[in-house]
């Protein structure tokens, strides 16, 4: 008899914990947020995950009603602003505005991180995706990527390819072009998007694989030419540029992704309510018609999705780089 109160007393007590665990789970949603949120963005201002960031951020102050912090953090291609996050208190008031390279950097860099990419954080959503365009300086001889590959065949070593940081899509679809196309290129690597553009608008780097809204306005002045789209079709303001898929290059059709991240160990009801305000935030008329200027196109994923995308590209890209030895330079 006195085991069987024993029992009933231990489970009346697991109950208890179990309710109290969530009603504080169900206060946190109600009162969160109720102070200012940073949010991280590993990439300087003016860069295009920093303006889609920065769209999404103003639009999240408004559903909030608290201040959306950005907090630019462009240095050591975005792995102390990752550590920042990883390291910071799980409660939902520090995020990470997490793009590609967040997958790849682990794999590229020699020393051991302080954190892992996938175990460390607790996923939000995949907020949007944009298309690469390989653009070449104006002067340069070549109209296709075609003839570009035959350029570098016959000049080894002597043609420049720009990146916009180590480990992002632009940098990773310069790496797979060198191993697609058997050819020797330099690799130079920028601090953001907009010296990449003006290095290969001034013909310090010959070609660049950069996103859309980067590239743009020096393709609508004519200061640089565009030959192929990593899009799985032809995008509408683009017609007349194949897509890498259409010249034989399907390894390249890369797209940057942008995505908010938080500590580990986040409760449950704070993922879920922030994951509801972004995709609010993705489906406003004014925030899809600023995204749309940035060549951004919005996603919304679930927490789960986001999970299981960011260790599907930890394993496909832990191969492909030790397959290609691709290397930091």
């Amino acid at each position: 008899m006195q085991r069987i109160i024993s029992g009933v007393a231990a489970f009346l007590s697991l109950a208890s914990v179990a309710i109290d665990a969530g009603a504080q789970g169900k206060a946190q949603e109600t009162s969160f947020p109720d102070r200012p949120i940073r949010l991280i963005v590993p990439t300087p201002p003016g860069a295009s995950t920093d303006s889609v960031a920065r769209i999404l951020a103003n639009k999240l102050s408004d559903i909030f009603r608290q201040q959306i912090v950005v907090d630019n953090r462009g240095r050591a291609a975005g792995i102390l602003a990752t550590e920042v996050v990883a390291k910071a208190a799980p409660d939902g008031y520090t995020l990470l505005f997490a793009y590609a390279s967040h997958t790849t950097t682990p794999l590229l860099t020699r020393d051991k991180l302080p954190y892992d990419p996938a175990s460390d954080f607790a996923a939000i959503t995949l907020t949007t995706t944009q298309p690469l365009v390989l653009t070449a300086n104006a002067a340069l001889p070549v109209s296709s990527v075609k003839e570009l590959i035959a350029l570098a065949k016959a000049k080894p070593d002597q043609l420049r390819v720009g990146a916009p940081g180590i480990g992002g899509s632009g940098y990773m679809a310069a790496e797979l072009f060198k191993f697609e196309t058997r050819t020797s290129i330099t690799t130079v690597v920028y601090n953001g998007g907009a010296p990449t553009q003006i290095a290969l608008v001034q013909g310090d780097v010959h070609f660049v694989f950069a996103t859309t809204s980067a590239a743009m306005p020096q393709i609508k002045a004519g200061k640089i030419k565009v030959l192929a789209t990593s899009s799985p079709k032809r995008l509408s303001y683009l017609p007349e540029v194949p897509t890498f898929d259409e010249v034989g290059m399907p390894a390249l059709s890369l797209s940057p992704w942008q995505g908010i991240l938080a500590p580990a160990k986040t409760p449950r009801a704070v993922v879920d309510k922030l994951y509801r305000a972004v995709v609010t935030a993705l489906k406003d008329p004014d925030t899809l018609q600023r995204l749309a200027a940035t060549g951004s196109d919005p996603q919304g994923t679930t927490p789960e999705e986001f999970t299981a995308k960011i260790k599907k590209e930890l394993d496909y890209y832990g191969r492909v780089i030790k397959a290609a030895n691709i290397k930091i330079n």
